[in-house]
């Protein structure tokens, strides 16, 4: 546990320029698309994928700035959340021309409930959040 601790404070202090394995354990965020989705079908969620690549200015940001926000933390009872390298496997349908990339997907169909390109602040990223949950919930 405290090796975790110190780990989580190391990477805290260094995630500017993190990869996607280490952007997910930090933010406790899946990181196997098959995992994922099997998960958000058992629990009823949506899925949402972030799409990231190194070197990625906008990938930190979105990462440090947005994701690890109180924010978007609290209204991620409703996802399951899915952080992935843009290189890594999952289906070819999602693999977006450019990154950071955020699909809102649903586990039923493999459907895009709603797409968010690039970099976005706390608010866009909780009005996405809360319009694919919206979506999924019809």
């Amino acid at each position: 546990m405290t090796q975790k601790i110190i780990l989580l404070l190391l990477m805290t202090l260094t995630l500017f320029g993190a990869n996607a394995k280490d952007a997910a354990f930090m933010l406790d965020y899946q990181e196997v698309y098959s995992v994922a989705l099997a998960e958000a079908k058992k629990e009823h969620k949506v899925l949402m994928m972030v799409i990231v690549k190194e070197p990625c200015p906008y990938c930190d940001q979105l990462v440090e700035k947005t994701l690890d926000s109180t924010n978007i933390k609290e209204k991620l009872s409703n996802f399951v959340p899915l952080m992935i390298a843009h290189d890594a496997k999952y289906p070819a349908k999602f693999r977006p021309p450019f990154r950071p990339m955020t699909l809102f997907i649903n586990p039923d169909d493999s459907s895009i409930l709603y797409s968010l390109p690039g970099y976005r602040d706390v608010e866009s990223f909780e009005n996405a959040m809360d319009t694919a949950n919206k979506k999924y919930k019809k």
